[in-house]
């Protein structure tokens, strides 16, 4: 038998009908197959599958977790790409500094010859709008600050003689604000302005609904002084208690403490906000040093409305944030931030030591374009006067 033959007679019996009906119903077998990819799909069981010899089994990885949506987070400014710096006219004073700019950038206030005399004399306040001197007043009493001005020209403030008491400037006119003494620190660009009344160690803080208004109190626990850094374009105080607790005052009449951020699994000593800016409360974290007594500060801010917090600096005092209240510091090499990003501004330094000269920063517009404060002499030297700036960036 040849190779052919072989294979013929080994195929034969294949040739026939079956004998008896078939063994496995095809039919059935994909419906039942169909059914189990729909029901795999209706349970979204779409995890890899890992089929293992141990036991025999099948392992179904579990679904991962959805992604955490991100907060909705106030949109920042873009950084700008250059500055120039220049002075601002100051008629004919030798010296004059800014103490405060509004949101956008238009309205600057400050005062002359501060490097000269005693707290006690009135020196005339200078108001620039739009880097132009429009305003040149006395006020009635002397130790006057403005603190803070809002994109009305409204500016509010202090006077340091003899008894302290809250000031209110609006075109050309000082009006002492209602409640005795204290102080205002900041006004927003609807006209409601945040301070403390009381002295001594023992101010308690206040809301005033408009210049005009009488005061109205503030929660804060007995027996723990509160002090007021702030106010938000929405109304929201933000200031200290005691030491090192953050606070928040809210447009309701509520209050709360801001609670300090964890770093590495470790709470923080406490939060010093200081000023809002760009939808954000920019202040400084306490954190214990390791091994050792004491703490290191480090710039963060926090959004109140979703509890975000974000590293900003390495380091406290490294960056101007300008504020409306009594955190200040020079620096040889001006820098500020904008959104969580820093900008380095060029100095100016005809009427300053160019080698011991500082600058700080006292107002910066909400879209970082224009950025106001002072150059000054290190330290301190009364020939060498003070020169109120403007740096415009773009």
């Amino acid at each position: 038998m040849n190779d052919d033959d072989y294979v013929t007679a080994l195929l034969r019996p294949l040739a026939g009908e079956p004998s008896g009906p078939p063994r496995i119903d095809v039919v059935k077998a994909m419906r039942d197959g169909r059914r189990r990819r729909r029901r795999w799909w209706a349970t979204g069981s779409l995890a890899a599958v890992a089929v293992t010899a141990v036991t025999g089994g099948v392992l179904v990885a579990a679904r991962p977790p959805a992604p955490r949506p991100l907060p909705d987070l106030p949109p920042d400014p873009v950084v700008p790409a250059s500055c120039t710096a220049a002075p601002l006219p100051a008629k004919s004073y030798r010296s004059a500094e800014v103490t405060a700019g509004d949101s956008s950038g238009r309205w600057l206030i400050g005062r002359a010859e501060p490097d000269v005399g005693t707290p006690s004399i009135s020196k005339s306040h200078l108001v620039w709008h739009d880097g132009k001197l429009v305003a040149d007043v006395v006020p009635p009493v002397g130790g006057m600050t403005m603190t803070d001005i809002n994109a009305s020209g409204v500016a509010v403030g202090i006077s340091d003689s003899r008894a302290d008491h809250p000031w209110t400037y609006r075109d050309g006119t000082f009006t002492r604000l209602k409640g005795g003494t204290g102080f205002a620190v900041a006004i927003n660009d609807s006209g409601v302005v945040a301070g403390q009344l009381g002295r001594d160690q023992k101010e308690k803080p206040v809301r005033w609904s408009s210049p005009a208004a009488a005061p109205e109190p503030l929660a804060a626990p007995d027996g723990v002084r509160a002090e007021v850094r702030d106010i938000a374009p929405d109304g929201t105080i933000a200031g200290v208690i005691g030491d090192f607790q953050g606070y928040l005052w809210l447009p309701d009449g509520t209050a709360r403490p801001i609670p300090a951020p964890h770093v590495d699994g470790k709470p923080a000593l406490g939060f010093e906000p200081l000023v809002f800016r760009y939808g954000w409360l920019y202040g400084t974290v306490a954190f214990p040093v390791t091994g050792g007594p004491g703490s290191e500060q480090i710039d963060y801010r926090y959004e109140p409305r979703t509890g975000t917090w974000q590293e900003v600096g390495a380091l406290a005092m490294k960056t101007q944030v300008a504020g409306p209240g009594r955190w200040r510091f020079g620096q040889d090499n001006p820098e500020i931030y904008v959104g969580p990003r820093t900008l380095s501004l060029p100095a100016y330094l005809p009427a300053v030591d160019a080698y011991l000269g500082s600058f700080v920063v006292e107002g910066i517009s909400d879209d970082a374009h224009v950025v106001s404060g002072i150059a000054m002499s290190g330290p301190a030297d009364l020939t060498l006067p003070i020169q109120p700036l403007i740096w415009r960036c773009r």
